[in-house]
């Protein structure tokens, strides 16, 4: 337990499904600028990755789907990813290769987000937190 009496202080892993864990990796290090956090071989024929932004708590698994009751690639991400800067950071990750889609908000207490996809097409948001 921490200090101030919470059992679960944070979001320690998030899974996204993919279909091609090379290309993944790839994506999220190449064009996001991801660390690698893990990337190891385990079970029989089983490989767990993992990548974040650098210094986050936070890692995302980038996992196959095990079977029919896991979520399958494709669709809306569970998650997002904020910015101080939605113009810049869709500025600098466009020149790298990633493409947005659906840019919404910065009206009233909206924040200015975009959403873009991986190749898995996975829908990601990215979110301008200097606004909330």
């Amino acid at each position: 337990m921490t200090a101030s009496g919470q059992h679960i202080p944070g979001v320690g892993t998030v899974y996204l499904a993919v279909t091609d864990q090379d290309r993944a990796l790839a994506f999220y290090r190449d064009k996001l600028g991801f660390e690698v956090r893990t990337d190891t071989e385990f079970g029989e024929g089983f490989r767990w990755v993992e990548v974040a932004p650098a210094g986050a708590y936070t890692v995302i698994a980038l996992v196959p789907p095990m079977g029919e009751d896991d979520p399958q690639p494709g669709g809306r991400s569970p998650f997002g990813f904020d910015t101080p800067d939605l113009e810049a950071a869709m500025a600098e990750l466009g020149s790298r290769g990633v493409e947005f889609e659906d840019v919404m908000g910065g009206e009233g207490p909206v924040p200015p987000m975009a959403y873009f996809r991986d190749p898995d097409g996975n829908r990601i948001l990215l979110v301008e937190e200097s606004a909330r």
